[in-house]
């Protein structure tokens, strides 16, 4: 499986979350993996949890079918200049904080979590429209 057919808004987060967690520290922890599911069933608290599996598992393929980090480092970089101009301000400051919270869940920050939030600060510039 590779980009979903019609990528939900969803799956563009969770494309953009999968590849923080997973090209920022090698590794995809489970908690990492719990974060995310959590964080998505944020932006829709209502859909089932099933709903936001389905998102995770397709998102994750998605990712898998990226050929390497850079280039998926370099797609999530262009989701965020996409999200940049298609959400609020508020909106673009939750997928921050979700970035945060993604680079706490396994107990370890590191550099390039660091180095990925502040690009993505940088190109959301959230307390700007």
């Amino acid at each position: 499986m590779s980009r979903p057919e019609n990528p939900s808004a969803l799956h563009i987060l969770g494309f953009v979350y999968l590849t923080f967690a997973h090209c920022t520290d090698g590794e995809l922890a489970k908690e990492e993996l719990d974060a995310i599911s959590r964080v998505l069933q944020s932006w829709l608290p209502d859909a089932p949890q099933a709903v936001i599996s389905r998102v995770l598992v397709e998102s994750a393929a998605w990712l898998n079918d990226v050929d390497t980090d850079d280039a998926r480092l370099a797609l999530a970089e262009q989701y965020a200049h996409l999200m940049r101009q298609q959400m609020s301000p508020k909106q673009r400051g939750a997928v921050l904080v979700n970035l945060i919270e993604l680079a706490r869940a396994d107990g370890k920050v590191t550099t390039r979590e660091e180095l990925f939030i502040a690009r993505l600060t940088e190109i959301l510039d959230a307390k700007n429209a």
